[in-house]
């Protein structure tokens, strides 16, 4: 808790910004969309099967050209990344609120996607991580609260609006409110920044002195040197995190979506189920900060062998339990994998590979884990219209998270030599 605290009152404005940030990434995100997906069905006369293809296809073009827009962000001031982002989260609603086909609809989905899921929660992510100067851990930590926020708030206030005024009404509604309240919020959070990205030139000044030393004197300590993507990808040690960490996108997007299905199996009602996603924030918020505290304490390659574990005793829980308690606990091992995965994603890549070209890494992770949460709908899908049982199902991606466990063994010893 001092740490935090100790956080905070270093650096305020970016914590809060960070915050802001992960919350407002809400309205792309499949819980806030999903609710609108009656109206939208039937306003366009789509099917299912019509209406998951084309939010899957707008969600797969997300995933390739987030590869280089998240990149931008190493090379552009935050103040006018923000400055486009934001006006560029408003025309992505306005946009869905205006569609009046599915050529539109693709349009505004691949824009909301792109906004909201990609860009604001790589922004929060890589703002954190690159210019956090005291326990970059719990930093990313407090800014991801903003997920567990949105998801508790969203909801329920889009499907309040749109009992009140329509569902283009809503999204027309949100536009407004992203450009004429949260770009003016996000630009007051970067008040001083000048100041903070001089500590953040200083420091990477430092390191450079340190590299040409370390060239000169080979007794020296070797600081670590700034990766660029294409480095990261000839890593050895990368692939063997990479499945490990793919897990969550994967395994929660699959088994949340196909939930209330999954419900009527089990016998239990749907209520039931979506009651139990609060247990979701509840184990994803204090998840977070422990994860920072610890990655503050013994390094981000520590954590790897342990934010899976979460992840596959819910899979087991879900797989053999028949009680009303199930939904819950298996919620509550989700959302601590979750909150663990959030934290770890951005300390890892800072701890390994420099924070100079942290934008255009991230933006890789991000789309790897969009494709992996675009890929898990289908195929689970295929499984259950297959006659796969819920055990079969959860078994086998528990099965999976296992596998990717016993990886991050291996990687996390790699990462942590010097």
């Amino acid at each position: 808790m001092r740490g935090a605290i100790d956080f905070l009152r270093a650096d305020p404005r970016l914590a809060f910004y960070g915050l802001f940030m992960a919350f407002g990434s809400s309205f792309g995100q499949t819980f806030f969309i999903s609710q609108f997906g009656g109206e939208i069905r039937r306003d366009f006369a789509l099917s299912d099967a019509a209406f998951g293809t084309i939010y899957g296809l707008g969600t797969l073009l997300s995933a390739a050209v987030i590869v280089y827009t998240g990149g931008i962000i190493d090379r552009v001031d935050l103040r006018r990344w923000t400055l486009i982002l934001l006006p560029g989260c408003a025309i992505a609603c306005a946009l869905m609120g205006l569609a009046q086909g599915p050529v539109t609809l693709f349009l505004a989905i691949f824009l909301l996607r792109q906004t909201g899921q990609g860009l604001m929660s790589h922004t929060m992510g890589h703002s954190l991580g690159r210019y956090s100067l005291v326990g970059r851990g719990k930093a990313i930590a407090f800014g991801g609260y903003g997920f567990p926020l949105g998801e508790a708030l969203f909801p329920v206030l889009g499907v309040a609006v749109i009992a009140a005024f329509g569902w283009r009404e809503a999204w027309y509604g949100l536009s407004g409110l992203y450009l004429f309240l949260g770009l003016p919020i996000a630009l007051w959070l970067l008040q001083g920044h000048d100041g903070r990205y001089a500590l953040y030139k200083q420091d990477l000044a430092d390191q450079d002195a340190q590299d040409q030393l370390a060239e000169s004197d080979l007794s020296r300590p070797r600081p670590v040197r700034s990766w660029r993507r294409k480095d990261v990808v000839r890593d050895p040690r990368f692939y063997l995190a990479l499945p490990g960490l793919m897990c969550p996108s994967y395994i929660v997007t699959g088994l949340l979506l196909h939930g209330v299905r999954i419900a009527e199996l089990k016998g239990w009602s749907p209520e039931l189920w979506a009651g139990s996603v609060v247990f979701y924030a509840i184990g994803s918020i204090p998840a977070g900060l422990m994860m920072g505290t610890y990655i503050d304490r013994k390094g981000a390659a520590r954590g790897l062998p342990l934010f899976l574990g979460p992840l596959i005793i819910g899979c087991i829980v879900l797989a053999l339990g028949t009680g009303a308690w199930t939904p819950p606990v298996f919620m509550l091992c989700c959302g601590i994998t979750s909150g663990m995965t959030a934290v770890l994603l951005v300390a890892l890549w800072v701890e390994a590979y420099g924070r100079r070209f942290l934008g255009e890494i991230k933006a890789m992770m991000t789309a790897l884990a969009v494709l992996a949460s675009a890929a898990a709908p289908p195929t689970l899908g295929w499984m259950l219209n297959a006659d796969w049982s819920v055990a079969q199902l959860c078994l086998f991606c528990g099965a999976l998270a296992m596998i990717g466990c016993s990886l991050s063994l291996p990687a996390a010893r790699r990462y942590a030599t010097p």
